[in-house]
């Protein structure tokens, strides 16, 4: 399996970020220029040399972060599901040299290979092996060529090779590396982008969302029990301390003169609160950490609902930078969004909440990640009944919009080719503005983010979705550090960021469908049915119970509302 990090294709903001998250750059005194999307060093008079530096953990500036090549994955994932790097792979064509070396923070070289290419147009495949054993620590990866020589480098990268496991674990786990690699321990936060520095632009709800992710991780036998709870605690330490207004959580943070507040420029969020809140509960509950437990619970409960409505008494979307001026939106659409507000007003006020939602069954713009929001914590909302808030069956509505995202691209469109879809909301092209698109958005555009066939996964049978992801992983779009960020819908351009939230939502939606795909009990879901909080916050929806599908010679209740292949046989 091969996972290559040169800087994106054309200009673009990413231009000097790799495809691991970190950072890349020029090296020598002769110049590289871009030529249809590969770089190409073409020094001529002796003692030119040109070539590119690759930080392989962290940015360059920081030393200390390295990787192993025996363990490519954070060190607290187990052994034995970790990668090793057992070659460096290149695609190039021209003539001269190829130098490749491996460095040690301190430039020391740990290893080292050359390759003569003598093809002007034709692109040569490189496989250079190495012992990962005997490179424990690098942080570059370098490549260079000396005049006279006139090279052009498509691609260049790590081959790694998994440890075997069975394709839903291996999509869990590459999910959850992508959220692992956002993740900075010494501060307890996940950074909204896996190439900015801890402290600089940090995401609230993402690092809610790792704690759950790191529970369920912990569940599968991926990270120790230990790790989750330190997690939890750390986390919790972190967004505990943050200044809140009217009780809301801000969504970005930063940290100034040695503290975290809120990013400026940025709101304190309602839905953003709700998405660290439910994460951080859920984490606790899994856990059994009653103190967290109680302290989120009380966060809760100070949150000043009646102060976070507009003129018709629907909840506003947050508050500005400075805690008080209202932002202009309320959540008044139906969807995932809107009810995650409204549960944590349950969990805030109890039967004194006001919930109010339109009814209209349809999310906003046929934007796909909002349909589904609600289902990566609750189960109940795969129920065929209409709900009691706005008399709508989630079930059948959030089917009827994956009909409309599978059927909105064209056929003869190489994504729809390849079964793939997903109209939803992130970073744009080659990383430029951020895009919402729908199935209902004028026009659709011409951009999939694939994070909506993981967050719709089970809605349909496992083995659909999984014969998707198996062709996406053949095409480079699901890496061993998880989904693409986006695609064009010819599959020609893909934008390998690792953000955070897009992140933790697919490390989410991954373990429910490998819940669903091997018959195995969803912990998270299990979680959400004994949690108090949680489960008397979804009977304002729901006021009947969910109870799980009963087992042989248990006596029989109501079926699980998502069952496993196990559960229906």
């Amino acid at each position: 399996m091969q996972h290559y990090f040169v800087p994106l294709r054309g200009p673009s903001p990413f231009r000097r970020i790799t495809h691991l998250g970190t950072d890349c750059g020029p090296m020598g005194p002769a110049a590289l220029t871009w030529a249809e999307g590969s770089i190409r060093a073409a020094p001529r008079r002796d003692g030119q040399w040109a070539g590119m530096w690759h930080s392989l953990a962290g940015l360059a500036r920081e030393k200390r972060r390295t990787l192993d090549l025996a363990r490519c994955y954070p060190p607290f994932i187990r052994d034995a599901w970790q990668p090793r790097c057992v070659a460096i792979v290149a695609r190039a064509r021209g003539t001269g040299r190829l130098e490749l070396e491996l460095k040690a923070p301190d430039e020391r070289v740990l290893w080292q290979a050359t390759a003569r290419l003598d093809s002007p147009t034709a692109w040569s495949e490189l496989r250079l092996p190495c012992r990962p054993a005997r490179v424990p620590n690098a942080k570059f990866l370098t490549w260079l060529t000396r005049a006279p020589a006139d090279l052009s480098i498509d691609s260049i990268g790590l081959e790694l090779e998994l440890p075997p496991m069975p394709f839903p674990e291996r999509v869990f786990l590459a999910s959850y590396a992508k959220l692992a690699r956002c993740y900075a321990p010494a501060e307890g936060v996940v950074r909204d982008r896996a190439h900015t520095p801890a402290g600089r632009f940090d995401n609230v709800p993402a690092s809610g969302m790792f704690c759950l992710a790191t529970c369920a991780a912990w569940r599968l036998g991926i990270v120790d029990r230990a790790f989750a709870q330190e997690t939890l605690r750390r986390v919790h330490h972190t967004v505990g301390s943050l200044p809140r207004a009217c009780g809301l959580l801000p969504h970005f943070i930063s940290r100034r003169a040695g503290r975290y507040r809120i990013h400026p420029g940025t709101e304190y969020s309602t839905v953003d609160t709700s998405l660290t809140t439910h994460a951080m509960l859920l984490a606790a509950q899994m856990l059994g950490d009653r103190e967290t437990l109680a302290e989120l619970t009380r966060a809760v409960r100070g949150t000043q609902f009646d102060k976070l409505r507009d003129a018709e008494g629907y909840v506003l979307h947050g508050l500005a930078t400075d805690g008080r001026t209202p932002l202009r939106h309320a959540w008044r659409g139906w969807g995932g969004e809107t009810a995650l507000v409204l549960l944590l007003e349950r969990m805030a006020a109890g039967d004194a909440a006001r919930l109010r939602m339109k009814r209209t069954g349809k999310v906003y713009r046929g934007v796909g990640f909002i349909a589904e929001l609600q289902s990566l914590f609750y189960p109940h909302f795969s129920r065929d009944e209409p709900d009691a808030v706005t008399g709508v069956n989630w079930l059948a509505a959030r089917r009827a919009l994956l009909a409309e995202q599978m059927a909105c691209l064209p056929r003869h469109t190489a994504a729809a080719r390849l079964g793939l879809y997903g109209l939803s909301a992130g970073e744009g092209p080659r990383g430029v503005g951020y895009v919402a698109n729908g199935t209902r958005t004028t026009p659709r555009g011409s951009l999939i983010h694939p994070h909506y066939l993981l967050m719709s996964a089970c809605l349909r049978p496992p083995h659909e979705v999984l014969r998707v992801l198996e062709a996406m992983e053949a095409r480079g779009l699901l890496p061993p550090w998880g989904l693409v960020e986006n695609v064009s819908t010819d599959l020609r351009e893909h934008l390998p960021m690792l953000g955070g939230l897009n992140a933790a939502f697919e490390a989410l939606a991954a373990y429910h469908l490998w819940a669903k795909a091997t018959g195995r009990p969803d912990a998270i879901y299990a979680a959400a049915r004994a949690s108090p909080p949680l489960a008397d916050a979804v009977r304002a929806f729901y006021p009947e119970p969910v109870l799980l599908a009963p087992r042989r010679g248990a006596p029989a209740g109501r079926p699980d509302p998502c069952p496993t292949p196990a559960a229906r046989r």
